[in-house]
């Protein structure tokens, strides 16, 4: 695990790629490394140790014939296979890491070597004698991958600041549609990213560019918005629990010490569960608590800790905690990111740190598996309605709220599913960021994440499902991977296994989720419950009481930094709107918390990147 930058250009400048490689020292703190070609290329590398903890895992890497050099950050969990061939091909390694192997393994069958990989990965590749760049993601997003593109050239980097920082960053225009994703979603999702000519590279996706500046991309995945399910009940139980173990093991492989997130659910402790099943020692899990809050699963996962065996540590999290925090904890989002679960996934990622160097999480069942119960099940249960005119449903829905008559509920009113689903999602109702920002730019027609007009049951579910994994699951790799790398964690994801997902998308929907009990990921579920006696059966998230918190020590958030804003981003906004909408969260009247968060992200965010993003004070 690690961090990357680099340039490619005709002006190429190797001491901007030095200052830019020194911005990631908590990404990787064990090594650096500056390469350059000299003429078009300059790679920069930060290393965190966890395979091949000797000077031969020194990036940047080269071929010894120096045609081709690597940048790599994450984990190849297949690589010793991808290796086996390479060597029956006549390679001859040098190292025992999986970075030489996927070297190896780009010089010899380029892109085609991408979709060969089960791992979590950010990557460059550079070849020398075609002078030609390749960037590339893994096929979930596990591994965030940025870049700036100029008719110069590109620049790429594993943090958006770092973007921001180069002489190329100094003067971009705020991206109107970035923005308006980011003031609706609380993140902004690839490709997008917040300044024109800058991007987030997609999951499963690479980009090459030639010394002329030719550009070539392509997918090397997708997941499937519909796939024709093949596998149910228990055959589908038996599969995910081997593909689950089969994925853990797989990730346990490091020189360094490993250890385990554990929630009071049932995604973390299903990977806790075949940890402890495949290790002969008491295994640590690290748990945050929340005292006295009914967010708190602290008891849960003393409870799972106890039934596995394992060694437990938890960390007490208060309004304090936020407090101290706040300004490094900011300090560690490259880029305006408002899911403010990044707090506890801050505090247990420092915790962890102090005992190991890998933590694997259970993070991606939500999505896999149907875990959302709630949302999923509304959206399925009304689904057949959407085949009616939406006239017809309006009419319906009018005649139950003002005549009493019939049974229709709000939510058939959207003109389609996909656009129920949006709603689902907004930390901003619409019409409150109208009134908030009367300039907001439109929901780009370019934005498909929503673009979603079925009523067949089967086909919603699975596309909720799909919506949940390309968008959603974005913003909790995001969280994750920043809260946990300004720590130097590395955060593995065993349920997002190219093994885990395969069998996940043949499992019918019906398998995993009951909308009527609105009780999800059973497979997940019969699996955890061949390992413990008791599990939950409640969905309470990994989240704290911020609205609480903003109410009382955090209210300063609110009066000093939101209230007398008049823009945010060069955005203007409406004061009474933002005035009346303080004092009716403050009052309790209306919990406005999350649109009040984004806000309080945004400007906190713009406030850092203002005082401390520039050239010049890196």
């Amino acid at each position: 695990m690690c961090g990357i930058v680099g340039e490619f250009s005709s002006t190429v400048d190797v001491q901007v790629i030095r200052r830019l490689t020194g911005m990631m020292s908590r990404r990787g703190p064990d090594d650096d490394g500056i390469w350059t070609d000299d003429h078009v290329c300059a790679l920069g590398f930060r290393r965190l140790a966890i395979l091949d903890l000797s000077p031969n895992g020194h990036q940047p890497m080269l071929t010894p014939d120096e045609r081709y050099a690597i940048v790599f950050n994450g984990e190849i969990y297949n690589y010793q296979e991808i290796r086996r061939r390479l060597e029956q091909e006549g390679v001859r390694f040098r190292s025992s890491g999986d970075s030489e192997t996927l070297l190896y393994a780009l010089a010899r069958w380029g892109t085609d070597a991408l979709a060969m990989l089960n791992g979590m990965f950010a990557l460059a590749f550079y070849d020398r004698e075609r002078r030609t760049l390749l960037i590339a993601r893994d096929h979930a997003g596990i591994k965030p991958l940025y870049y700036l593109r100029k008719p110069s050239g590109l620049v790429f980097a594993s943090q958006f600041d770092q973007l921001l920082a180069h002489p190329w960053g100094a003067d971009l225009d705020v991206s109107n549609t970035a923005l308006a994703i980011y003031l609706e979603q609380g993140y902004i999702p690839a490709p997008y990213a917040l300044y024109e000519d800058t991007a987030m590279l997609e999951p499963g996706g690479w980009l090459e560019i030639d010394a002329e500046g030719k550009v070539r991309q392509g997918r090397f995945y997708e997941f499937p918005a519909y796939r024709e399910p093949d596998l149910s009940g228990h055959a589908a139980y038996e599969a995910v629990d081997n593909a689950v173990a089969a994925a853990v093991k797989r990730q346990l492989i490091s020189d360094v010490p490993v250890g385990t997130f554990l929630s009071g659910g049932i995604d973390s402790p299903l990977v806790s569960a075949k940890i402890a099943s495949l290790v002969n020692e008491p295994f640590k899990a690290f748990t945050i608590r929340i005292a006295g809050d009914e967010m708190d699963e602290s008891a849960d996962a003393a409870s799972y800790a106890r039934q596995l065996g394992l060694q437990h540590i938890v960390a007490d999290i208060t309004p304090q905690h936020m407090l101290d925090h706040l300004v490094e904890m900011l300090s560690c989002l490259s880029e305006p990111l408002a899911d403010y679960s990044i707090l506890p996934t801050y505090l247990v990622s420092q915790v962890a740190r102090q005992h190991v160097t890998v933590a694997l999480s259970g993070d991606g069942g939500d999505e896999l598996f149907w875990g959302y119960a709630r949302r999923f099940s509304r959206v399925i249960r009304s689904a057949e309605q959407f085949s009616q005119p939406h006239l017809v449903r309006m009419a319906r829905y009018g005649a139950k709220k003002y005549l009493k008559i019939g049974s229709a509920t709000h939510d058939i009113v959207s003109r389609t599913v996909g656009e129920r689903y949006r709603s689902a999602h907004r930390f901003m109702p619409i019409a409150l960021a109208r009134s908030l920002f009367p300039t907001l730019p439109e929901w780009s027609s370019e934005i498909t994440l929503f673009d979603f007009d079925d009523s067949r049951v089967d086909h919603v579910a699975q596309w909720l499902r799909w919506n949940e994994f390309v968008g959603h699951l974005t913003r909790v790799l995001l969280k994750v991977d920043r809260a946990s790398m300004h720590h130097a964690l590395e955060v593995r994801v065993p349920l997002l296994d190219r093994e885990v997902i395969d069998v996940a998308t043949r499992i019918d929907w019906r398998t995993c989720l009951d909308p009527h009990a609105e009780i999800g990921k059973q497979p997940l579920r019969q699996s955890l419950a061949r390992h413990v006696q008791q599990q939950t059966l409640s969905k309470r998230g990994f989240s704290i009481p911020l609205a609480q918190w903003l109410r009382g020590p955090l209210r300063p958030l609110i009066e000093d930094l939101v209230l007398p804003a008049s823009d945010f981003m060069g955005l203007p906004v409406h004061r009474p709107t933002l005035q009346r909408m303080s004092r009716e969260f403050l009052s309790g009247s209306v919990n406005h918390v999350n649109a009040l968060w984004v806000l309080i992200n945004l400007k906190l965010w713009s406030g850092n990147r203002v005082s401390s993003a520039t050239p010049a004070g890196i």
